[in-house]
């Protein structure tokens, strides 16, 4: 079984807690809250529309402090972060992911649970953000390395191509967002592919 993990649509909207919730409730076990431009308050207020029951599952891309306040325990590096900032060991007490986007770069991630890769293939929410991989391409696992999850370009129809590519798992942005009144039906089409 892969493993499915949803990611926050860049820009804040209206009734985006109560649609969190929904995919929570449809079976989403990971929720990565990613938003490039919004404040603090922004996140608290997407994090307080969220039941309680769910702070478990939501990973913190920024104001990585909030952690402490909502018993979150999912903390993500960007790339530029791990690069510029961080060195030396993670806590144990919180499981961390990151990404890259270059398979060389795995060597780099060791510490971290997981980490994304992408794109994979041209993105949905990102026009002009294009593959990097060959269209043959299969994933070599390394033993007690991070899981590595596929992200850009995915939608239902690629979800068996990423199956064959030996990926660990995918995360779901553009499929997900582009059209929000289909995000819940898209999501469990998603995921029973997934648990296929």
């Amino acid at each position: 079984m892969m493993e499915l993990i949803v990611i926050s649509k860049p820009t804040v909207f209206k009734e985006e807690s109560s649609l969190i919730n929904q995919l929570f409730e449809a079976g989403l076990q990971v929720f990565h809250l990613r938003k490039e431009n919004a404040d603090e308050a922004a996140y608290r207020k997407i994090i307080e529309g969220i039941s309680p029951e769910y702070h478990s599952r939501i990973a913190l891309h920024h104001f990585h402090s909030l952690a402490g306040d909502y018993h979150i325990h999912r903390i993500h590096h960007t790339e530029s972060f791990r690069k510029e900032r961080h060195n030396g060991e993670l806590p144990e007490n919180k499981i961390f992911s990151t990404s890259i986007h270059h398979l060389a770069d795995r060597e780099e991630i060791g510490q971290y649970q997981y980490s994304f890769f992408g794109p994979v293939f041209n993105s949905l929410s990102k026009p002009g953000y294009k593959s990097m991989i060959p269209s043959h391409f299969r994933l070599e696992k390394h033993q007690a390395a991070p899981k590595i999850i596929a992200l850009g370009g995915i939608g239902l129809t690629e979800i068996d191509q990423v199956k064959e590519m030996n990926f660990d798992g995918i995360a779901l942005l553009g499929s997900i967002w582009n059209d929000p009144s289909q995000a819940i039906t898209t999501f469990k089409k998603a995921l029973v592919k997934c648990e296929a």
